[in-house]
């Protein structure tokens, strides 16, 4: 194995930002719901920012599968975690982006990464779903790519971005250090040099898999 033997499951909560994606927010939320992991363990939070389709009727139809659904004003994808952060009860803080799709045996493998109690966030292997046309294939190698460096900076102790796609996070982290900063476009940057800056570890999990859509056109792409 590559990854360290989980010793216990503790409490993971996992929040969706949402603005304006009806068209995967149920199958991103189905993925969570599919995890190999205690669901007295698994907090689920959806939340809302504003979106002005189908997205908030869509995360309200899971409430009866015990998911917790906030709706909110449009205040970006920062507010919409930090909202997330003040009702987490979680050990353990995750983050998923709403195309996103994780795979079911992520928390197993990353989760004993944290028994370095140096580590403050653990970080998956992001990949092409289903890639069909010409530009997803180019996108599928360059993610191959990138799994293979995020491996190499993490066996470096220089890993310097939290991808969205299910970086997981110590909470002891946000309470003594701060949420996410919303002053910035690229939180997941800010937040992983943040970690490295006060001396702590991010490691990463390469059997981890967590899957994304690629771009299918050139002028969205670029």
């Amino acid at each position: 194995l590559s990854f360290p033997k989980l010793k216990k499951y503790s409490k993971i909560t996992v929040a969706v930002p949402v603005y304006n994606n009806e068209k995967y927010l149920s199958l991103t939320i189905e993925s969570i719901l599919s995890l190999d992991y205690p669901k007295k363990s698994l907090q689920i939070i959806i939340v809302d920012d504003g979106s002005t389709d189908n997205s908030g009727a869509i995360a309200d139809s899971f409430k009866s599968k015990g998911i917790l659904v906030i709706h909110q004003k449009n205040k970006g994808k920062a507010q919409a975690l930090n909202a997330a952060l003040k009702v987490a009860n979680g050990d353990y803080f995750a983050c998923l982006d709403v195309d996103s799709f994780v795979s079911p045996d992520c928390p197993k493998k990353m989760l004993g990464f944290f028994n370095n109690q140096k580590v403050m966030a653990v970080t998956p292997s992001l990949k092409i779903k289903k890639p069909e046309t010409f530009l997803q294939k180019v996108q599928m190698v360059e993610f191959l790519l990138g799994v293979y460096l995020r491996h190499i900076f993490g066996c470096l102790g220089s890993i310097h971005v939290t991808p969205g796609p299910f970086t997981i996070y110590r909470m002891d982290f946000f309470k003594k250090y701060g949420n996410y900063d919303t002053s910035t476009l690229t939180e997941d940057i800010e937040l992983a040099l943040r970690i490295q800056s006060n001396d702590f570890i991010i490691e990463n999990s390469i059997e981890s898999s967590v899957y994304t859509l690629g771009v299918s056109g050139f002028k969205p792409l670029l």
